[in-house]
């Protein structure tokens, strides 16, 4: 999981406004789930994840929590998915009725609730994706661009690793006096009189 290790980028905070409205569709689910359909564990753990979400969000769009939230919704509305899938198949009946407003409030929120946890798995994948980007999606870029030099994407590939001088271990002099005197004396740590 990535560590959130500063401030949120451009592109989070640009993205919270749409995790908002996730997280609003998905607590009204679990609402209805645990209150008017008396599914208590499996709405239960809906409302854990739900929780992680809203706590991704109020902290800056943490983006551990993110990942925390999405992969339980991935799992949470795979499994309510496939239970209500499983439940069409051996019921046979139409999800929805004209004479039957409870059944057609529990077939919603079978059908939305999983969905809505699905779309925030969805949701927190692009954004990890693309979390440590600078700039939000659809800008030009200019916060990336410097006015007198090249793009940011080219400043950092002209580094290379392991460029430059080495130093070996005793050919440099030692820089306190103290230690000078003790390494021409012979009274120096064990391995240092190897080196000299």
């Amino acid at each position: 999981m990535p560590a959130s290790g500063g401030p949120p980028s451009q592109y989070l905070l640009s993205m919270r406004p749409y995790m908002l409205a996730i997280l609003i569709v998905q607590s009204i689910a679990c609402f209805f789930q645990v209150f008017f359909l008396l599914e208590i564990l499996g709405g239960f753990m809906n409302v854990i994840a739900c929780a992680l979400g809203w706590y991704a969000w109020k902290e800056d769009m943490h983006i551990t929590f993110i990942c925390y939230w999405g992969m339980m919704g991935a799992i949470n509305g795979a499994f309510d998915l496939v239970r209500f899938i499983d439940a069409q198949v051996h019921y046979g009946g139409p999800i929805f009725s004209k004479d039957n407003m409870a059944r057609n409030i529990a077939s919603a929120v079978h059908i939305f609730g999983p969905l809505a946890f699905i779309a925030g798995a969805v949701f927190a994948y692009r954004v990890y994706s693309r979390h440590d980007t600078p700039v939000a999606e659809g800008n030009s870029g200019a916060w990336s661009r410097d006015a007198d030099g090249p793009s940011y994407g080219a400043a950092r590939q002209s580094f290379q690793t392991f460029r430059g001088q080495g130093q070996r271990l005793g050919t440099v002099e030692p820089r306190a006096p103290a230690a000078r005197a003790l390494h021409s004396t012979g009274r120096g740590a064990p391995c240092c009189d190897r080196l000299g």
